[in-house]
């Protein structure tokens, strides 16, 4: 089936009705979305020109101010003290300085210096600038504590005082979104210091193809940050943790090498699923110095004022991330990591979706803020912030959907709602996806952890029903492209490179389709009378809903 054809029967259907689920369909809305703004706006926003986006570098302001005239001509309401789109969000940048740090292991009294970038890489220390620590290793599974789900990797031991050593991951048998959460280092890593463990070590199964371990140093180079708070304490800092080590797993066999285990019997268990931790007889001495830079970042936030005086101060927030990783290692003579994709892509549809929402005749009952966020690439920071510091008083947020990197590489015929399974959203997926003739799908690749790696992770944490939507792998008859494989295969070649850049094949008419059904989502959650809730005896809702 051709795409113009797919096009034709949506819109047949489209003029064909009136009402769905009692609501009406914003035909005028859905006719204003313009494909070839999407492409305007990631092709600004990715050029080299901008660098990268870095948070705090030139590039970023320059892809800042042009968001917030697009805004202006919007006519979006400032949402910052009623006269200001910008949100500041303050961050402190770290970064490790490798030739000071050193991680050694001590094998029955015999010391072994491992070699940075190549054995290991460490995590900037956000609270202690010169941090130093000699503790014996323990060896925690996959790290997770979770009695709700019948697992504890922690039920026979005791980690006080000790380095815990954890694969990066979480047990097979939970569910995709589950899995996720527990896969989550400030999970784990939160979990070890309610414990009293002074250091951490992950590393992953040979089989994992999240990054390769050349992807992983490169990023390592150009630092991390953290949002600060009052009283300038790094959010999320662990400052129990005196080391966080990254171990590349080709050397994990040297953490088993007096525990009487071998790391492929370790493998093997985490593949069944089965808790385990014992000690590795092994004592660590690291030293991780860290060099530290304010930055002053800043979200965008505006507003489109709800139509209804009881319902107006509750909000539906759309988030897209504007921020990159600016200029790094080189990868095939290029060292401008544009993030067209991630998420120049992101920010291009999510003006488009505004730009739906200005084209209706009668703004929604619910407001709906439009929010352009900072920092998502190194832990979902401007979204955390605004999420913690609601810049509009009074307000009530009720839904989430983060659009980030999508994926509109060819026809969308099913999409992927993260998110959708564990609140009443469902029924506002099924309305749009009904409209737009597409199929829903399940998560077609639990092992790369997507329900905690975008921004409306932030507003889950705070007891807010969110969605993340991504293409399915549906295809035409006619299409010889393996889209599970495709689109996989991007994730490990271009994914964080600085190849993700316009030249690529990406479809609009399908970058249209993600504003057509994050648009219709929101609009039918704005204009229900009663706000999304969680379904009952939900993890999540369980977990954050009170």
């Amino acid at each position: 089936m051709k795409k113009s054809l797919l096009t034709g029967i949506s819109l047949l259907f489209l003029c064909s009705q009136t009402l769905l689920f009692g609501q009406s369909i914003p035909k005028k809305a859905l006719q204003a979305i313009n494909p070839d703004a999407i492409k305007a706006t990631m092709t600004y926003l990715s050029d080299d020109l901008l660098e990268g986006r870095q948070p705090g570098t030139r590039g970023f302001a320059l892809a800042s101010k042009y968001i917030e005239t697009q805004f202006m001509a919007l006519g979006l309401k400032p949402a910052i003290n009623g006269n200001s789109y910008l949100q500041k969000v303050p961050l402190r940048k770290g970064i490790v300085l490798e030739k000071e740090s050193t991680l050694s292991l001590f094998v029955n009294g015999k010391e072994e210096v491992l070699d940075y970038n190549k054995h290991f890489i460490f995590s900037p220390n956000f609270i202690n600038e010169n941090a130093e620590i000699e503790a014996p290793l323990v060896f925690v599974g996959f790290g997770v504590h979770a009695p709700e789900l019948n697992y504890d990797d922690y039920q026979n031991i005791d980690v006080k005082g000790k380095i815990v050593v954890m694969l990066n991951a979480a047990p097979e048998s939970f569910g995709s979104n589950e899995r996720a959460y527990f896969t989550n280092n400030t999970v784990k890593f939160n979990e070890a210091i309610k414990r009293g463990a002074v250091g951490a070590i992950t590393f992953s199964v040979p089989t994992d193809k999240r990054s390769t371990w050349d992807a992983t140093v490169r990023r390592s180079k150009q630092g991390s940050f953290k949002w600060l708070d009052e009283n300038n304490i790094a959010k999320d800092g662990f400052q129990a943790l005196k080391g966080i080590v990254t171990l590349n797993s080709e050397y994990a066999e040297k953490l088993f090498s007096n525990s009487g285990k071998k790391a492929e019997e370790i493998y093997t268990n985490a593949k069944a699923n089965k808790a385990q931790s014992f000690p590795l007889n092994i004592t660590a001495k690291l030293k991780v110095k860290t060099a530290y830079q304010f930055v002053q970042g800043s979200n965008l936030v505006g507003v489109i004022e709800g139509s209804d005086p009881k319902l107006k101060d509750e909000y539906v927030v759309y988030a897209a991330h504007l921020d990159h990783f600016g200029i790094g290692a080189a990868v095939k003579n290029d060292s401008i990591y544009n993030g067209a994709h991630d998420n120049a892509s992101g920010v291009s549809i999510l003006l488009e979706i505004a730009h739906a929402y200005r084209a209706l005749p009668k703004a929604p009952k619910r407001s709906i803020i439009i929010a352009v966020v900072t920092g998502e690439e190194y832990g979902l920071l401007g979204s955390d912030y605004f999420a913690n510091n609601l810049p509009i008083k009074d307000a009530k947020m009720v839904a989430n959907l983060a659009i980030d990197m999508p994926f509109f590489f060819h026809p969308i015929l099913d999409i992927v709602p993260y998110g959708a399974q564990h609140s009443s959203l469902s029924k506002q997926v099924a309305q749009a996806t009904k409209i737009l003739n597409l199929k829903v799908s399940p998560d077609p690749f639990p092992e790369q952890v997507v329900f905690v790696r975008s921004d409306h992770f932030s507003f889950i944490k705070k007891g807010i029903p969110a969605l993340f939507i991504k293409s399915g792998f549906m295809t035409v008859p006619e299409d010889s492209v393996d889209r599970s494989k495709s689109d996989v295969a991007w994730r490990s070649t271009i994914y964080h490179t600085p190849q993700d850049d316009m030249n690529q094949p990406f479809d609009f008419q399908a970058a249209a389709t993600h504003v057509k059904v994050n648009f219709l989502i929101g609009y039918f959650t704005a204009n229900e009378n009663t706000a999304p809730t969680w379904n009952k005896g939900d993890f999540f809702g369980g977990k954050f809903g009170k």
